[in-house]
């Protein structure tokens, strides 16, 4: 059995996955996030469009750092995790362009929270995808 890791005395947007994934963080409030990922080779499916699971990961991420936030920030020792995720993909994307994303509350509860995602180009304001997702707030040695 694994001892759990200590809990963070801040939150590090340059760790794990988001780092891997290399979205940057340009605003975070516990109302609204915003960020943008520029699409490189990594982020492709074989017929060199963006991976749908892009879209959804972004969506998590800015939905459970918003989470995380609105119930007091990463000091307050709790921690979102995703329960639901619904993306849905409307336009095509490829290497080269730059995706801004937007993430706010619908519903930021104590302990369940929902928020609404929309995933655009950031060359011409179309939309690429947008997404639901719903978190649940958890004591960080829960998690």
């Amino acid at each position: 059995m694994s001892t759990p890791p200590p809990p963070r005395d801040r939150f590090d947007p340059t760790a794990g996955f988001i780092g891997l994934l290399g979205l940057q963080f340009d605003e975070i409030t516990a109302e609204r996030i915003t960020a943008h990922l520029d699409i490189g080779p990594q982020h492709l499916q074989p017929y060199g469009l963006v991976h749908g699971g892009v879209y959804a990961a972004i969506a998590e991420t800015l939905a459970s750092v918003g989470a995380m936030v609105a119930a007091g920030g990463d000091r307050s020792g709790r921690g979102a995790v995703g329960l639901e995720n619904h993306t849905s993909f409307l336009r095509t994307a490829r290497a080269g362009q730059r995706v801004d994303a937007e993430a706010v509350a619908r519903h930021a509860g104590r302990r369940v929270q929902q928020w609404a995602v929309s995933m655009r180009d950031a060359q011409d304001g179309r939309e690429l995808a947008n997404s639901t997702v719903r978190v649940l707030l958890v004591d960080s040695g829960n998690v």
